[in-house]
């Protein structure tokens, strides 16, 4: 595995932010981000000090004219606290800074153009006229029993051909499951339900909890600020409130002093109704876990769904998580999970707990045999570091050097005609994020042909070459496997062909074919019987 650290917290802060912006908008596929929860929990687990989400000015293009829209889903954004709840200060989860200062950006409703809107049954949505973002307090219940929960998102906000870059929490968001906080299915169900669920006083009232000092209660909130309250920055506590006969005699107290609803609904419900549509849930929880099987662990149908909508239209989903379950996600969200890039956010700060359970997750499951390693080396973290041990460069240079300088492409129309419709052109290639890459030329086919008379021309013409990337065949980019259908019912071709700069890094971030799994052989009849592939 890849992995490489980026200093967002200290020193060059804004050239840090925008070389993480620079790799998350220019990325295709999948990528990981494990954000620093040392440094968020020093900030008294606040916006500011939260995971860093790059925000986009209106208007800003990216190198390729695009406009970029940048989309944020975790459940623990904190939309229902009220006017502040997108300051720097409030308890919560996005620290939103601006990539063209570097500065924080209030998210609140009202400012910086941001406003409230909803979706799907308890989903609360932010966004802006003033920043291409996108934040969703994402709601795992609505992920559950939507299927198209996030593409549905998307596509509402999204504007024709813009760049999607997508940073997706993991834990109480596309999973029911969290092993760093060690909450299963059941706690996490609470959690949630917690954090939509209104407290609405008949009258001011004093909460009293066992040995905790009594909390008043004189308007409307949200349960799980007056749980934060009660706590008073005890997380064990907390946590003791997300197991079901402790929350009963806690909804006792408070049905008896004031009514329940649910945010951004007049209805209320008693403490018995509450539970009743817990109960429902945890039916719904359960009928997904039996539908997709064991191998599934907890991810959501919504999220697969997603990240096939989102690579087919070759944008970015970036995993961010303070949790160790990335990899478990990985690992069912892609083919050869070695090819996912992993950034790791301040790891030097990383407490002894953390790199532990971030290096377990990865001795957990059983990989498939690797494919071969490229000859472009990334920036490499040793996750032993931490104990004095010999590393890679983890600076931000080095971070630049991992995504590497971006060289322009010599791009080139190449004509090829088939005598007849069922002949094979007579060339192997690998379907990765850009096109068609040439792996392989073979004697006496129509390609081998064509690129004689191109080298016999006065001047010579472009000859294919292996390591070329055909870009389109005809009018038809985007869907490779249309490409190739398009070569074998068409007897005349033109292609539109990309030749890299450098071969150095000639699939991806990392190199070697973004999909290794997914190969296509083009070739003559003869010669494919001695084919491997």
């Amino acid at each position: 595995l890849q992995i490489c650290n980026i200093d967002l917290f200290s020193g060059n802060t804004l050239k840090s932010l925008r070389a993480y912006y620079r790799i998350c908008s220019e990325a295709s596929d999948l990528l990981v981000t494990t954000s620093c929860f040392a440094e968020w929990k020093k900030g008294g687990n606040t916006n500011g000090s939260a995971k860093v989400i790059p925000a986009v000015p209106a208007g800003t293009l990216n190198s390729e004219g695009q406009a970029v829209r940048v989309f944020f889903f975790d459940d623990n954004i904190n939309l229902t606290t009220g006017a502040s709840s997108g300051a720097a200060d409030t308890k919560g989860i996005c620290n939103l800074r601006d990539i063209a200062t570097g500065q924080y950006v209030d998210f609140s409703a009202g400012c910086n153009g941001f406003e409230c809107d909803t979706a799907y049954r308890h989903t609360l949505i932010h966004h802006s006229s003033e920043y291409q973002n996108i934040l969703v307090q994402a709601n795992i219940l609505d992920a559950m029993s939507n299927p198209d929960y996030f593409s549905g998102i998307i596509n509402k906000y999204a504007r024709g051909g813009e760049k999607l870059v997508v940073y997706m929490d993991i834990n109480g968001t596309i999973l029911w499951n969290d092993s760093i906080m060690e909450m299963g299915p059941a706690e996490i169900l609470l959690g949630t339900m917690f954090g939509f669920t209104e407290i609405r006083p008949r009258r001011p009232f004093d909460m009293n909890w066992k040995q905790q000092p009594k909390v008043k209660v004189e308007k409307t909130q949200v349960l799980k600020q007056l749980l934060t309250n009660i706590a008073r920055g005890d997380n064990q506590l907390v946590h003791e409130f997300w197991k079901r006969d402790k929350f009963s005699d806690l909804m006792a107290q408070v049905g008896s002093n004031a009514e329940l609803g649910w945010v951004g609904k007049t209805d209320s419900f008693s403490a018995k109704e509450f539970f009743t549509v817990y109960q429902g849930y945890m039916e719904e929880l359960h009928k997904q876990e039996r539908a997709q099987g064991k191998d599934a662990c907890g991810v959501t149908v919504s999220w697969f769904k997603c990240v096939s909508k989102m690579r087919q239209g070759r944008h970015a989903i970036v995993i961010n998580t303070f949790g160790m379950d990335s990899h478990k996600v990985v690992i069912r969200s892609c083919r050869d999970a070695r090819r996912v890039p992993h950034i790791a956010v301040n790891y030097d700060c990383w407490t002894e707990r953390d790199l532990q359970k971030f290096a377990a997750q990865f001795h957990s499951e059983v990989l498939p045999p690797p494919a071969p390693r490229c000859m472009f080396t990334c920036a490499d973290v040793d996750i032993d570091c931490k104990r004095g041990e010999r590393c890679g460069d983890s600076s931000t240079d080095a971070l630049g050097m991992w995504i590497g300088p971006k060289e322009p492409d010599h791009i080139f129309e190449f004509v090829v005609r088939k005598p007849e419709q069922k002949t094979e052109l007579g060339a192997k290639v690998n379907h990765i994020d850009q096109g068609l890459r040439v792996a392989q030329i073979f004697p006496k086919g129509p390609i081998y042909e064509a690129n004689a008379m191109n080298r016999a021309s006065a001047p010579p013409k472009d000859a294919l070459r292996v390591g070329d990337v055909i870009q389109q065949v005809n009018k038809i980019e985007g869907d490779t496997k249309a490409m190739v259908q398009e070569c074998r019912r068409c007897v005349n071709l033109k292609f539109v062909v990309a030749r890299p700069a450098t071969v150095s890094n000639p699939g991806g971030l990392c190199g070697g074919p973004s999909d290794p799994f997914e190969e296509e052989v083009v070739l003559p009849q003869k010669a494919r019987k001695s084919s491997t592939a």
